[in-house]
């Protein structure tokens, strides 16, 4: 018998890069108790006006909410659907659907056993999401056999992926030795070759994302986060850099990016990343934390995105949460079905 999402030829799947065509992507509404919910509402709504512009969106909001948070983004439309469906949080890049594709077309998500970045948030109703999204619209789902956030890879789209070693082998996220991680990214995402970076940021809850490291911008260019020697982080990141250009070789071209120096108002640093940037169809939004790095990392970018438009958002609201832009969306291939609004 074949399982959920299983198929008996020889399917190859592969995980699209960010600037493929894609159906749109997948946010989740804030909800917090006490100041932190509004600046992170007039985030969202800066951002949704932002992307709705360019690709449709789905969002998750409360059953309850959703004529609220209708009006602060100025009604739904073809641009703009409210998913009426609860979630623990807001991180739709790691409890959400990976959406992977074949030759033939077809569309499969995957569904990445979210655990609350290893049990220390909760996650009751974000590890549900594949299941119940992948039944409301019509997916087939396919458990893997890890547990893989969607910020814990980046690819491509021709084979090759990254990751870190502090997220995929951590006890807590009781995951298989290195060999079987890799042939199950192999089998459904299409990575063939992937590089493993041994450090993650040190203030990331998340063990170490990728996505806060190292980014593609298009199939044989990267840009790799550097930062200055009093940064906490400064002898890590110089580490992981020279992993990947040993790895990659000449084939390959890496660009240095700025780490932010940016800290709480208590002093403490924080996991803040201008390589936490999304790409959107002609539309590249990067994280800005009022440091004198935001402009820098703009015009780094725009030379390599030509194509695109670059604009910074300023995410101090959203990285006192725990996150950035590209943690907060995720990515939807397929068919989104438009739902009709009432008259």
């Amino acid at each position: 018998m074949v399982a959920e999402g299983q198929h008996r030829n020889n399917t190859r799947w592969r995980l699209p890069a960010e600037w493929e065509p894609r159906a749109g992507s997948l946010l989740a509404w804030p909800y917090l108790p006490g100041p932190a919910q509004s600046a992170l509402e007039a985030l969202y709504v800066h951002l949704i006006s932002l992307l709705r512009t360019v690709e449709p969106l789905r969002v998750l909001v409360a059953p309850d909410d959703r004529r609220r948070v209708a009006g602060l983004l100025g009604g739904e439309d073809e641009s703009l659907r409210l998913e009426p469906l609860l979630s623990n949080d807001i991180w739709m890049r790691d409890a959400g659907p990976i959406s992977v594709v074949n030759d033939a077309g077809q569309v499969l998500f995957l569904d990445g056993n979210f655990n609350g970045w290893g049990r220390r948030f909760a996650h009751e109703l974000d590890t549900l999401l594949p299941l119940v999204l992948s039944r409301r619209w019509g997916y087939r789902r396919q458990r893997l056999g890890l547990c893989l956030e969607g910020g814990a890879i980046e690819v491509n789209g021709r084979g090759l992926g990254l990751t870190t070693t502090a997220v995929l082998t951590h006890p807590n996220r009781n995951n298989p030795g290195r060999q079987q991680i890799e042939s199950e990214l192999e089998r459904w995402l299409g990575v063939q070759d992937l590089v493993w970076l041994p450090h993650g940021l040190s203030m990331d809850h998340t063990d170490g994302h990728v996505d806060n490291l190292v980014r593609f911008v298009d199939p044989s260019h990267l840009v790799c986060c550097v930062a200055d020697r009093d940064h906490p982080d400064a002898a890590a990141l110089s580490e992981n850099r020279a992993v990947v250009s040993a790895a990659l070789g000449a084939a390959y071209t890496l660009i240095d990016l700025p780490t932010p120096r940016f800290r709480s108002s208590s002093g403490q640093w924080l996991a803040a990343s201008h390589a936490n940037f999304y790409l959107a169809p002609g539309l590249a939004l990067v994280p800005g934390f009022g440091d004198n790095s935001d402009d820098q990392a703009r015009a780094k970018l725009q030379a390599l995105l030509p194509r695109h438009q670059v604009v910074v958002v300023d995410c101090r609201a959203v990285l006192a949460h725990g996150g950035g832009l590209h943690c907060m969306i995720q990515p939807l291939h397929g068919h989104l079905a438009v739902e009709k609004q009432p008259a």
